[in-house]
C-alpha cells in the first residue's frame, strides 16, 4: 500500500468516525428536547372498501406535527423515520407530508426542517385505514419518481418492492397506476427477494 492510499484510508476512517459521532450527538440532542405540541392537520380522504369510517377512526388517523427535525448531511427520509418512527419503511408517508426544496424524494438538504407527524400504526401493526394511507403515500412517491425521468427507475422499482412489505397485494391493487414494465420488475424483485417478512 503506497503512502497516498494509506492517507486516503486514514482519512476515510476519520470521516466515518466523525459521522458516527455526529449521528450519536444528534440522537442525544433530539431525544433530550421537548416534543412540540403544535398541531398541524393535513387533509386526506382515502376510501377503504371493507372498513366503515367512524368519528373515532377519523380522529385516530388525523395527522399532526409532533416534532421538527433539522436535516444533517447525509440523512434521508428513511433515516429520519427510523429515528422518530422506528421504521425506515414508513418514509414515503413522511415525504408526502413535507414540502421541501428538492422534488426528488431521495434528496434532502442539510439544515432543511422536516415536520415529524404522528406515526401510523404501532410497531408492525396497522389498521386497514393506516395501511391504505401508507400505500397511498408509496404510490404518490412512485408517481414523483416517474415524473423525474428514467434515471430514477431504480428508486421506483425498490420503492414498489418495499410497498409489498405492508401489503402483499399492493402491486396488484395498484397495477392500474404502475407502468407495466415497472410492475414486472417489481414483481421479479418480490420473487427473488421475497416480502421482507
Amino acid at each position: 500500500m503506497n503512502s497516498s492510499q494509506i492517507i486516503f484510508r486514514n482519512l476515510a476512517i476519520t470521516l466515518g468516525t466523525l459521522m458516527l459521532l455526529l449521528a450519536i450527538l444528534f440522537l442525544l440532542v433530539s431525544f433530550s428536547q421537548e416534543q412540540s405540541s403544535t398541531l398541524v392537520y393535513t387533509n386526506f380522504t382515502i376510501p377503504v372498501a371493507s372498513e366503515s369510517s367512524s368519528p373515532s377512526q377519523e380522529s385516530q388517523n388525523r395527522r399532526y406535527v409532533i416534532d421538527k427535525h433539522v436535516v444533517l448531511m447525509g440523512q434521508s427520509f428513511s433515516m429520519i423515520t427510523s429515528i422518530y418512527w422506528d421504521s425506515y419503511f414508513l418514509w414515503p408517508d413522511l415525504y408526502v407530508h413535507n414540502d421541501l426544496r428538492s422534488e426528488d424524494p431521495d434528496l434532502i438538504f442539510p439544515d432543511e426542517i422536516v415536520d415529524i407527524y404522528n406515526r401510523l400504526g404501532t410497531g408492525n401493526t396497522y389498521t386497514q385505514t393506516e395501511r391504505a394511507l401508507i400505500m397511498d403515500a408509496y404510490i404518490k412517491v412512485y408517481d414523483r419518481f416517474k415524473a423525474l425521468g428514467s434515471h430514477k427507475d431504480g428508486s421506483a422499482w425498490t420503492l414498489l418492492w418495499c410497498g409489498a412489505k405492508f401489503d402483499k397485494d399492493f402491486l396488484d391493487r395498484y397495477a392500474h397506476r404502475i407502468d407495466s414494465e415497472d410492475l414486472a420488475i417489481a414483481k421479479r424483485y418480490v420473487d427473488e427477494e421475497k416480502y421482507l417478512d
